[in-house]
Protein backbone atom coordinates (compact mmCIF):
# COMPACT_ATOMS: atom_id res chain seq x y z
CA UNK A 1 0.00 0.00 0.00
CA UNK A 2 1.40 3.64 -0.24
CA UNK A 3 2.69 5.14 2.74
CA UNK A 4 -0.16 6.26 5.19
CA UNK A 5 -0.58 6.72 9.15
CA UNK A 6 -3.49 5.84 11.33
CA UNK A 7 -4.17 9.43 11.61
CA UNK A 8 -3.91 9.63 7.94
CA UNK A 9 -6.69 7.14 7.64
CA UNK A 10 -8.77 8.59 10.31
CA UNK A 11 -8.86 11.85 8.48
CA UNK A 12 -9.24 10.23 5.05
CA UNK A 13 -12.27 8.79 6.45
CA UNK A 14 -13.40 11.96 8.07
CA UNK A 15 -13.73 10.33 11.46
CA UNK A 16 -14.55 13.20 14.16
CA UNK A 17 -11.96 13.47 17.09
CA UNK A 18 -13.87 11.24 18.97
CA UNK A 19 -13.86 8.10 17.26
CA UNK A 20 -9.51 9.12 16.65
CA UNK A 21 -7.08 5.80 18.17
CA UNK A 22 -4.66 7.87 20.77
CA UNK A 23 -2.34 10.24 20.29
CA UNK A 24 0.30 7.36 20.42
CA UNK A 25 -0.99 5.48 17.63
CA UNK A 26 -1.31 8.04 15.05
CA UNK A 27 1.64 8.30 13.44
CA UNK A 28 1.87 4.23 12.78
CA UNK A 29 2.57 3.55 9.78
CA UNK A 30 -0.39 1.02 7.34
CA UNK A 31 1.13 -1.47 5.39
CA UNK A 32 -2.21 -3.25 4.27
CA UNK A 33 -5.98 -4.02 5.00
CA UNK A 34 -7.74 -7.34 6.09
CA UNK A 35 -11.34 -8.08 6.72
CA UNK A 36 -10.09 -11.41 8.41
CA UNK A 37 -8.10 -11.79 11.36
CA UNK A 38 -6.56 -14.94 10.11
CA UNK A 39 -5.29 -12.88 7.21
CA UNK A 40 -3.13 -9.88 9.25
CA UNK A 41 0.39 -9.05 8.65
CA UNK A 42 2.04 -6.34 11.11
CA UNK A 43 0.99 -3.04 10.07
CA UNK A 44 -2.26 -4.13 8.53
CA UNK A 45 -5.55 -2.28 8.74
CA UNK A 46 -8.77 -4.83 10.20
CA UNK A 47 -11.76 -3.88 8.96
CA UNK A 48 -14.32 -5.45 11.53
CA UNK A 49 -17.35 -5.98 9.01
CA UNK A 50 -20.78 -8.05 9.60
CA UNK A 51 -20.64 -11.60 8.95
CA UNK A 52 -23.34 -13.77 8.30
CA UNK A 53 -23.31 -14.80 12.11
CA UNK A 54 -21.09 -12.95 13.68
CA UNK A 55 -19.41 -9.55 13.52
CA UNK A 56 -15.99 -9.04 13.00
CA UNK A 57 -15.46 -7.07 15.91
CA UNK A 58 -15.71 -10.02 18.19
CA UNK A 59 -12.21 -11.14 16.15
CA UNK A 60 -10.64 -7.27 16.84
CA UNK A 61 -8.01 -8.45 19.59
CA UNK A 62 -7.46 -11.69 17.73
CA UNK A 63 -6.25 -9.01 14.65
CA UNK A 64 -4.21 -6.92 17.06
CA UNK A 65 -2.40 -9.36 18.72
CA UNK A 66 -1.46 -10.36 15.23
CA UNK A 67 -0.24 -6.96 14.57
CA UNK A 68 -2.76 -4.98 12.88
CA UNK A 69 -1.86 -0.96 13.20
CA UNK A 70 -5.81 -0.50 14.16
CA UNK A 71 -8.89 -1.23 13.88
CA UNK A 72 -12.25 0.10 11.54
CA UNK A 73 -15.16 -0.84 12.38
CA UNK A 74 -18.61 0.14 13.32
CA UNK A 75 -19.22 -1.22 16.57
CA UNK A 76 -17.23 -0.92 19.87
CA UNK A 77 -15.14 -3.10 21.35
CA UNK A 78 -13.90 -3.16 24.68
CA UNK A 79 -10.98 -5.80 25.50
CA UNK A 80 -12.30 -6.92 28.57
CA UNK A 81 -8.74 -7.58 29.87
CA UNK A 82 -6.29 -5.24 27.98
CA UNK A 83 -3.40 -5.72 29.37
CA UNK A 84 -3.56 -9.42 27.89
CA UNK A 85 -3.44 -7.82 24.44
CA UNK A 86 0.20 -9.08 23.76
CA UNK A 87 -0.54 -12.22 24.62
CA UNK A 88 -3.33 -13.57 22.82
CA UNK A 89 -5.75 -13.97 25.72
CA UNK A 90 -7.82 -11.12 25.60
CA UNK A 91 -11.62 -11.28 24.07
CA UNK A 92 -13.70 -8.60 23.09
CA UNK A 93 -17.36 -7.65 23.88
CA UNK A 94 -19.53 -5.15 22.37
CA UNK A 95 -20.60 -2.50 24.36
CA UNK A 96 -21.42 1.29 24.07
CA UNK A 97 -18.84 2.59 25.63
CA UNK A 98 -14.86 4.35 25.41
CA UNK A 99 -12.94 3.40 22.54
CA UNK A 100 -10.08 1.65 22.35
CA UNK A 101 -7.27 3.46 21.72
CA UNK A 102 -6.40 0.89 18.61
CA UNK A 103 -10.02 1.22 16.90
CA UNK A 104 -11.28 4.10 14.57
CA UNK A 105 -15.22 3.90 14.71
CA UNK A 106 -17.02 4.84 11.07
CA UNK A 107 -20.66 4.75 10.17
CA UNK A 108 -20.14 1.89 8.01
CA UNK A 109 -16.73 -0.59 7.79
CA UNK A 110 -17.58 -2.19 4.80
CA UNK A 111 -17.20 1.68 2.91
CA UNK A 112 -14.83 2.59 4.68
CA UNK A 113 -12.66 -0.36 2.90
CA UNK A 114 -14.14 0.90 0.01
CA UNK A 115 -12.97 4.35 0.59
CA UNK A 116 -9.59 3.82 1.36
CA UNK A 117 -8.75 1.48 -1.58
CA UNK A 118 -10.24 4.58 -3.72
CA UNK A 119 -7.50 6.42 -2.19
CA UNK A 120 -4.85 3.99 -2.73
CA UNK A 121 -6.10 3.26 -6.50
CA UNK A 122 -5.73 7.07 -6.74
CA UNK A 123 -2.07 7.08 -5.95
CA UNK A 124 -0.94 4.63 -8.58
CA UNK A 125 0.16 5.16 -11.77
CA UNK A 126 -0.10 1.51 -12.63
CA UNK A 127 -1.81 0.33 -15.79
CA UNK A 128 -5.10 -0.82 -14.26
CA UNK A 129 -6.54 -3.96 -15.92
CA UNK A 130 -10.63 -5.13 -15.31
CA UNK A 131 -11.73 -8.58 -16.55
CA UNK A 132 -15.34 -9.42 -16.59
CA UNK A 133 -17.64 -12.29 -18.23
CA UNK A 134 -20.14 -14.90 -17.22
CA UNK A 135 -17.07 -17.84 -17.81
CA UNK A 136 -13.58 -17.36 -17.85
CA UNK A 137 -12.68 -14.55 -15.73
CA UNK A 138 -10.51 -16.19 -13.33
CA UNK A 139 -8.36 -18.15 -15.88
CA UNK A 140 -8.46 -14.77 -18.25
CA UNK A 141 -7.51 -12.64 -15.65
CA UNK A 142 -4.24 -15.68 -14.62
CA UNK A 143 -3.13 -15.29 -18.11
CA UNK A 144 -2.70 -11.69 -18.48
CA UNK A 145 -1.19 -11.40 -15.42
CA UNK A 146 1.39 -13.83 -16.41
CA UNK A 147 1.91 -12.31 -19.83
CA UNK A 148 2.66 -8.85 -18.27
CA UNK A 149 5.02 -10.33 -15.85
CA UNK A 150 6.79 -11.69 -18.33
CA UNK A 151 8.48 -7.69 -18.85
CA UNK A 152 6.85 -5.69 -15.45
CA UNK A 153 5.97 -5.92 -12.04
CA UNK A 154 2.28 -6.09 -11.17
CA UNK A 155 -0.64 -7.81 -9.07
CA UNK A 156 -3.83 -9.88 -9.62
CA UNK A 157 -7.01 -10.74 -7.72
CA UNK A 158 -5.79 -13.27 -5.30
CA UNK A 159 -8.22 -16.33 -5.63
CA UNK A 160 -11.74 -15.40 -6.60
CA UNK A 161 -11.67 -11.49 -4.84
CA UNK A 162 -14.42 -9.61 -7.45
CA UNK A 163 -16.79 -8.45 -5.21
CA UNK A 164 -17.53 -5.33 -2.95
CA UNK A 165 -15.18 -6.78 -0.86
CA UNK A 166 -12.52 -8.61 -2.94
CA UNK A 167 -11.81 -5.82 -5.10
CA UNK A 168 -11.19 -2.98 -2.44
CA UNK A 169 -8.83 -5.73 -0.66
CA UNK A 170 -7.02 -6.04 -4.02
CA UNK A 171 -6.42 -2.21 -4.67
CA UNK A 172 -4.71 -1.92 -1.06
CA UNK A 173 -2.12 -4.49 -2.42
CA UNK A 174 -1.06 -1.39 -5.20
CA UNK A 175 2.39 -0.04 -3.90
CA UNK A 176 4.95 2.46 -6.40
CA UNK A 177 6.44 -0.26 -7.53
CA UNK A 178 3.50 -1.74 -9.36
CA UNK A 179 3.50 -1.12 -12.97
CA UNK A 180 -0.23 -3.31 -13.44
CA UNK A 181 -2.71 -4.41 -11.59
CA UNK A 182 -5.45 -7.20 -13.17
CA UNK A 183 -8.30 -7.11 -11.29
CA UNK A 184 -11.44 -9.68 -11.47
CA UNK A 185 -15.17 -7.78 -11.71
CA UNK A 186 -17.95 -9.91 -10.54
CA UNK A 187 -21.46 -9.40 -10.55
CA UNK A 188 -24.31 -10.81 -8.81
CA UNK A 189 -26.75 -8.05 -9.86
CA UNK A 190 -27.07 -5.02 -12.15
CA UNK A 191 -24.99 -2.55 -11.43
CA UNK A 192 -22.68 -3.92 -9.45
CA UNK A 193 -19.60 -3.88 -12.09
CA UNK A 194 -20.76 -0.09 -12.30
CA UNK A 195 -19.99 0.30 -8.56
CA UNK A 196 -16.73 -1.47 -8.44
CA UNK A 197 -15.67 0.20 -11.66
CA UNK A 198 -15.97 3.59 -9.80
CA UNK A 199 -13.63 2.30 -7.40
CA UNK A 200 -11.22 1.05 -9.93
CA UNK A 201 -11.02 2.86 -12.76
CA UNK A 202 -9.90 0.57 -15.32
CA UNK A 203 -8.13 1.79 -18.65
CA UNK A 204 -8.02 -1.84 -20.32
CA UNK A 205 -11.18 -3.11 -20.02
CA UNK A 206 -11.93 -7.16 -20.98
CA UNK A 207 -15.24 -9.21 -21.73
CA UNK A 208 -14.76 -13.10 -21.56
CA UNK A 209 -18.03 -14.13 -22.64
CA UNK A 210 -22.12 -13.46 -22.28
CA UNK A 211 -23.52 -16.40 -21.10
CA UNK A 212 -26.93 -18.07 -18.68
CA UNK A 213 -24.97 -18.34 -15.52
CA UNK A 214 -26.93 -16.72 -11.78
CA UNK A 215 -30.52 -16.95 -14.01
CA UNK A 216 -31.73 -17.13 -10.65
CA UNK A 217 -30.70 -13.22 -9.53
CA UNK A 218 -30.57 -11.20 -13.14
CA UNK A 219 -33.59 -13.39 -14.60
CA UNK A 220 -32.43 -13.33 -18.20
CA UNK A 221 -29.16 -13.18 -20.69
CA UNK A 222 -29.96 -10.03 -21.63
CA UNK A 223 -29.81 -8.63 -18.24
CA UNK A 224 -26.64 -10.38 -17.60
CA UNK A 225 -25.56 -8.95 -21.34
CA UNK A 226 -26.29 -5.13 -20.12
CA UNK A 227 -24.64 -6.09 -16.28
CA UNK A 228 -21.31 -7.24 -18.39
CA UNK A 229 -21.38 -4.29 -20.32
CA UNK A 230 -21.36 -1.67 -17.55
CA UNK A 231 -17.70 -2.52 -17.75
CA UNK A 232 -17.33 -1.68 -21.79
CA UNK A 233 -18.89 1.46 -20.85
CA UNK A 234 -17.05 2.76 -17.94
CA UNK A 235 -13.51 2.05 -20.16
CA UNK A 236 -12.11 5.91 -20.85
CA UNK A 237 -11.99 7.26 -24.18
CA UNK A 238 -8.56 7.12 -24.09
CA UNK A 239 -8.53 3.82 -22.90
CA UNK A 240 -8.59 0.40 -24.61
CA UNK A 241 -11.58 -1.81 -24.43
CA UNK A 242 -10.96 -5.80 -25.38
CA UNK A 243 -13.99 -7.78 -26.71
CA UNK A 244 -14.35 -11.84 -27.73
CA UNK A 245 -15.37 -11.79 -31.45
CA UNK A 246 -16.90 -14.94 -30.84
CA UNK A 247 -19.20 -13.90 -29.12
CA UNK A 248 -22.07 -11.93 -30.69
CA UNK A 249 -23.49 -10.70 -27.55
CA UNK A 250 -19.92 -9.69 -26.52
CA UNK A 251 -18.61 -8.38 -29.84
CA UNK A 252 -21.35 -5.81 -30.25
CA UNK A 253 -20.78 -3.63 -26.91
CA UNK A 254 -18.35 -1.82 -29.07
CA UNK A 255 -21.18 0.44 -30.36
CA UNK A 256 -21.30 1.52 -26.29
CA UNK A 257 -17.78 2.97 -26.13
CA UNK A 258 -15.70 5.48 -27.58
CA UNK A 259 -12.58 4.05 -26.91
CA UNK A 260 -10.59 1.76 -28.90
CA UNK A 261 -11.39 -1.94 -29.79
CA UNK A 262 -9.65 -4.52 -30.14
CA UNK A 263 -11.31 -8.28 -30.76
CA UNK A 264 -9.94 -11.81 -29.97
CA UNK A 265 -11.28 -15.18 -30.87
CA UNK A 266 -11.20 -17.53 -33.78
CA UNK A 267 -13.63 -16.20 -35.86
CA UNK A 268 -12.45 -13.73 -38.39
CA UNK A 269 -13.97 -10.98 -37.59
CA UNK A 270 -11.05 -11.29 -34.84
CA UNK A 271 -7.84 -8.90 -34.87
CA UNK A 272 -6.10 -11.17 -32.83
CA UNK A 273 -7.13 -14.19 -34.53
CA UNK A 274 -6.29 -17.68 -33.18
CA UNK A 275 -6.28 -20.76 -36.32
CA UNK A 276 -4.27 -24.41 -36.68
CA UNK A 277 -5.55 -25.25 -32.77
CA UNK A 278 -4.24 -28.52 -31.81
CA UNK A 279 -4.77 -30.23 -28.09
CA UNK A 280 -2.81 -32.86 -27.18
CA UNK A 281 -2.43 -34.47 -23.92
CA UNK A 282 -3.31 -31.24 -21.65
CA UNK A 283 -1.74 -28.44 -23.32
CA UNK A 284 -3.35 -26.47 -26.32
CA UNK A 285 -0.92 -25.09 -28.46
CA UNK A 286 -2.37 -22.74 -31.62
CA UNK A 287 -0.89 -20.02 -33.90
CA UNK A 288 -1.29 -15.96 -34.31
CA UNK A 289 -0.34 -14.40 -37.28
CA UNK A 290 2.36 -16.88 -37.64
CA UNK A 291 3.93 -17.28 -34.33
CA UNK A 292 2.82 -20.52 -32.44
CA UNK A 293 1.97 -20.11 -28.59
CA UNK A 294 1.26 -23.00 -26.04
CA UNK A 295 -0.56 -23.35 -22.79
CA UNK A 296 -1.40 -25.42 -20.37
CA UNK A 297 -5.10 -26.41 -20.28
CA UNK A 298 -7.99 -27.54 -22.86
CA UNK A 299 -9.25 -26.03 -25.67
CA UNK A 300 -11.70 -24.08 -24.16
CA UNK A 301 -9.03 -21.68 -22.64
CA UNK A 302 -8.09 -20.19 -25.72
CA UNK A 303 -10.64 -17.42 -25.69
CA UNK A 304 -8.60 -16.55 -22.62
CA UNK A 305 -5.07 -17.06 -24.26
CA UNK A 306 -5.89 -14.48 -27.15
CA UNK A 307 -7.00 -12.07 -24.97
CA UNK A 308 -3.74 -12.30 -22.47
CA UNK A 309 -1.83 -11.66 -26.48
CA UNK A 310 -4.14 -8.98 -27.41
CA UNK A 311 -3.02 -7.11 -24.26
CA UNK A 312 0.27 -8.02 -24.29
CA UNK A 313 0.67 -6.71 -28.11
CA UNK A 314 -0.79 -3.72 -26.93
CA UNK A 315 1.42 -2.83 -23.91
CA UNK A 316 4.34 -3.77 -26.63
CA UNK A 317 5.70 -7.19 -25.48
CA UNK A 318 7.04 -9.38 -28.07
CA UNK A 319 5.66 -12.44 -29.11
CA UNK A 320 8.59 -14.50 -27.88
CA UNK A 321 8.34 -13.10 -24.05
CA UNK A 322 4.52 -13.59 -24.54
CA UNK A 323 4.90 -17.09 -25.65
CA UNK A 324 6.93 -17.58 -22.11
CA UNK A 325 4.06 -15.90 -20.38
CA UNK A 326 1.39 -18.10 -21.42
CA UNK A 327 3.81 -21.09 -21.22
CA UNK A 328 4.11 -19.76 -17.40
CA UNK A 329 0.61 -20.27 -16.81
CA UNK A 330 -0.95 -23.08 -14.54
CA UNK A 331 -4.96 -23.22 -14.27
CA UNK A 332 -5.77 -23.16 -10.22
CA UNK A 333 -6.81 -26.41 -8.64
CA UNK A 334 -10.99 -26.94 -9.97
CA UNK A 335 -10.38 -24.98 -12.60
CA UNK A 336 -9.51 -27.84 -15.38
CA UNK A 337 -6.03 -28.61 -13.75
CA UNK A 338 -4.30 -31.93 -13.83
CA UNK A 339 -3.96 -33.16 -10.20
CA UNK A 340 -2.54 -36.70 -11.28
CA UNK A 341 -0.72 -38.23 -13.76
CA UNK A 342 -0.70 -42.23 -12.70
CA UNK A 343 -2.21 -44.43 -12.61
CA UNK A 344 -4.71 -42.03 -13.95
CA UNK A 345 -4.96 -38.98 -15.14
CA UNK A 346 -7.37 -36.80 -13.18
CA UNK A 347 -9.08 -33.37 -14.25
CA UNK A 348 -10.12 -31.31 -11.50
CA UNK A 349 -12.61 -29.01 -12.62
CA UNK A 350 -14.65 -28.88 -9.90
CA UNK A 351 -14.53 -25.46 -9.03
CA UNK A 352 -17.72 -24.18 -11.33
CA UNK A 353 -20.22 -25.23 -13.68
CA UNK A 354 -22.29 -23.22 -16.35
CA UNK A 355 -23.87 -24.45 -20.00
CA UNK A 356 -21.08 -23.05 -21.37
CA UNK A 357 -18.18 -24.31 -19.43
CA UNK A 358 -19.24 -27.58 -19.02
CA UNK A 359 -19.87 -28.25 -23.10
CA UNK A 360 -16.58 -26.93 -22.88
CA UNK A 361 -15.24 -29.71 -21.05
CA UNK A 362 -17.55 -31.78 -22.83
CA UNK A 363 -15.47 -31.06 -25.76
CA UNK A 364 -12.11 -30.99 -24.48
CA UNK A 365 -12.50 -34.49 -22.86
CA UNK A 366 -13.41 -35.75 -26.75
CA UNK A 367 -10.22 -34.02 -28.37
CA UNK A 368 -8.30 -35.82 -25.83
CA UNK A 369 -6.10 -38.62 -27.28
CA UNK A 370 -3.60 -40.78 -26.59
CA UNK A 371 -5.17 -42.13 -23.52
CA UNK A 372 -7.42 -45.66 -23.55
CA UNK A 373 -10.77 -44.85 -21.71
CA UNK A 374 -12.70 -41.36 -20.74
CA UNK A 375 -14.71 -40.84 -18.18
CA UNK A 376 -16.43 -37.43 -16.97
CA UNK A 377 -18.02 -37.04 -13.50
CA UNK A 378 -20.64 -34.36 -13.71
CA UNK A 379 -22.50 -32.54 -10.69
CA UNK A 380 -25.43 -30.40 -11.46
CA UNK A 381 -25.12 -26.71 -13.03
CA UNK A 382 -26.58 -24.01 -10.01
CA UNK A 383 -28.42 -21.40 -10.34
CA UNK A 384 -29.90 -21.30 -13.97
CA UNK A 385 -33.70 -20.97 -12.35
CA UNK A 386 -36.57 -22.17 -14.26
CA UNK A 387 -34.27 -22.99 -17.13
CA UNK A 388 -32.17 -25.24 -14.88
CA UNK A 389 -33.83 -29.23 -16.73
CA UNK A 390 -33.91 -27.56 -20.23
CA UNK A 391 -30.26 -26.88 -19.54
CA UNK A 392 -29.31 -30.17 -17.91
CA UNK A 393 -31.21 -32.07 -20.70
CA UNK A 394 -29.47 -30.57 -23.34
CA UNK A 395 -25.84 -31.47 -21.91
CA UNK A 396 -27.01 -34.69 -21.71
CA UNK A 397 -28.00 -34.78 -25.61
CA UNK A 398 -24.78 -32.77 -25.96
CA UNK A 399 -22.77 -35.98 -24.21
CA UNK A 400 -24.03 -38.90 -26.90
CA UNK A 401 -21.50 -37.93 -29.40
CA UNK A 402 -18.26 -37.50 -26.76
CA UNK A 403 -17.19 -40.68 -27.31
CA UNK A 404 -16.22 -41.00 -23.70
CA UNK A 405 -16.71 -44.62 -22.21
CA UNK A 406 -19.16 -43.60 -18.81
CA UNK A 407 -20.62 -40.58 -17.14
CA UNK A 408 -21.52 -40.37 -13.93
CA UNK A 409 -23.64 -38.18 -12.86
CA UNK A 410 -24.64 -36.46 -9.70
CA UNK A 411 -27.33 -33.96 -7.99
CA UNK A 412 -31.02 -32.87 -8.35
CA UNK A 413 -30.84 -33.16 -11.91
CA UNK A 414 -28.77 -35.50 -12.56
CA UNK A 415 -31.55 -38.09 -14.08
CA UNK A 416 -32.10 -35.00 -16.30
CA UNK A 417 -28.52 -34.94 -17.76
CA UNK A 418 -29.14 -39.39 -18.05
CA UNK A 419 -32.47 -38.81 -20.51
CA UNK A 420 -30.90 -35.93 -22.74
CA UNK A 421 -28.04 -38.83 -23.24
CA UNK A 422 -30.74 -41.24 -23.64
CA UNK A 423 -33.16 -39.09 -26.26
CA UNK A 424 -29.87 -38.75 -28.13
CA UNK A 425 -28.89 -42.29 -28.57
CA UNK A 426 -26.44 -42.45 -25.57
CA UNK A 427 -26.43 -46.35 -24.68
CA UNK A 428 -27.82 -47.24 -20.93
CA UNK A 429 -25.02 -48.74 -20.12
CA UNK A 430 -22.61 -45.73 -20.44
CA UNK A 431 -24.35 -43.06 -17.91
CA UNK A 432 -25.18 -43.28 -14.38
CA UNK A 433 -26.71 -40.64 -12.19
CA UNK A 434 -26.42 -41.19 -8.38
CA UNK A 435 -27.49 -38.70 -5.51
CA UNK A 436 -25.23 -39.83 -3.01
CA UNK A 437 -21.48 -39.73 -3.12
CA UNK A 438 -20.31 -43.04 -1.62
CA UNK A 439 -22.13 -45.25 -4.58
CA UNK A 440 -20.43 -42.87 -7.14
CA UNK A 441 -17.31 -43.33 -5.77
CA UNK A 442 -18.12 -47.42 -5.35
CA UNK A 443 -18.72 -47.15 -9.20
CA UNK A 444 -15.71 -45.20 -9.97
CA UNK A 445 -13.81 -47.65 -8.36
CA UNK A 446 -15.25 -50.50 -10.73
CA UNK A 447 -14.65 -48.66 -13.74
CA UNK A 448 -11.20 -47.40 -13.53
CA UNK A 449 -7.79 -49.32 -14.44
CA UNK A 450 -4.52 -47.73 -15.47
CA UNK A 451 -4.11 -45.23 -17.79
CA UNK A 452 -8.06 -43.84 -17.86
CA UNK A 453 -8.46 -39.91 -17.78
CA UNK A 454 -11.18 -38.59 -15.19
CA UNK A 455 -12.88 -34.84 -15.57
CA UNK A 456 -14.38 -34.08 -12.60
CA UNK A 457 -17.15 -31.00 -13.62
CA UNK A 458 -19.50 -29.27 -11.19
CA UNK A 459 -20.91 -25.88 -9.54
CA UNK A 460 -19.34 -25.21 -6.44
CA UNK A 461 -21.18 -25.38 -3.98
CA UNK A 462 -21.73 -29.71 -5.19
CA UNK A 463 -18.53 -30.17 -3.71
CA UNK A 464 -17.76 -31.94 -6.44
CA UNK A 465 -13.83 -31.53 -4.94
CA UNK A 466 -14.89 -34.57 -2.94
CA UNK A 467 -15.06 -36.97 -5.84
CA UNK A 468 -11.50 -35.48 -6.78
CA UNK A 469 -9.95 -36.20 -3.53
CA UNK A 470 -11.81 -39.90 -3.70
CA UNK A 471 -9.16 -40.55 -6.63
CA UNK A 472 -6.11 -39.30 -5.23
CA UNK A 473 -6.48 -41.53 -2.50
CA UNK A 474 -7.33 -44.18 -4.33
CA UNK A 475 -4.34 -43.88 -6.68
CA UNK A 476 -1.91 -43.84 -3.69
CA UNK A 477 -3.56 -46.83 -2.40
CA UNK A 478 -3.10 -48.50 -5.48
CA UNK A 479 0.65 -47.66 -5.46
CA UNK A 480 0.84 -48.79 -2.00
CA UNK A 481 -0.35 -51.85 -3.12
Amino acid sequence: MFSLTVSQLADLLNVPAVGRPSFAERNTKITGAAIDSRDINPGDVFFAIPGSARHGIEFAADALNHGAACVVTDHVAVLTDRSAASTGHCRPTLANSDADPLQIHVPNAIAALQQLARWNRSQSQALMIGVTGSVGKTTTRQMIASVLQSQFQGIQSPRNFNNELGVPLTLTRLNPEHDFAVLELGAARAGDIRFLTGMCHPEFTVVTHVAPTHLESFGSVEAIQATKQELVEATPSDGVTFLNADDPAVLQMNRVTSARCVTFGLSSAAAVRGSEVNFFHGSTSFTVDGFRFCFSGGRHLITSALAAIAIGRTVGIPDVQIARGLANFQPDAGRGRIVLQQPWIVVDDSYNASPLSVSASIQSLAEWTGVPRKYLVLGDMLELGDQARAMHFEIGRQLAGAGLCHVLTYGQFADVVVSGALSAGLSPNRISSFHDFATAEMMLDCLLTPGALVWVKGSRSTRMERIVSHLMSGSQSLRAA
